[in-house]
């Protein structure tokens, strides 16, 4: 998979996670912490799930392209 598609497909799941978010946390019920945590947790999954890919491509990649 390109690196671009897997951008796209972050973004568009993490992003309506954060709006569906932030719209719940408005309410007077919530802690702003919530958001924080949610939005750490969403940019870490991001993170994690780029370095899988990028090291499963450089594994992939022939012998002598390393």
């Amino acid at each position: 998979m390109p690196r671009s598609f897997l951008a796209v497909l972050a973004i568009a799941l993490g992003l309506p996670f954060l709006i569906l978010l932030a719209i719940v946390s408005s309410s007077s019920g919530v802690s702003a912490s919530v958001f924080t945590n949610a939005l750490g947790l969403v940019v870490m999954s991001i993170v994690l799930m780029l370095v899988v890919y990028e090291i499963k491509r450089i594994a992939d990649l022939p012998p002598d392209a390393h």
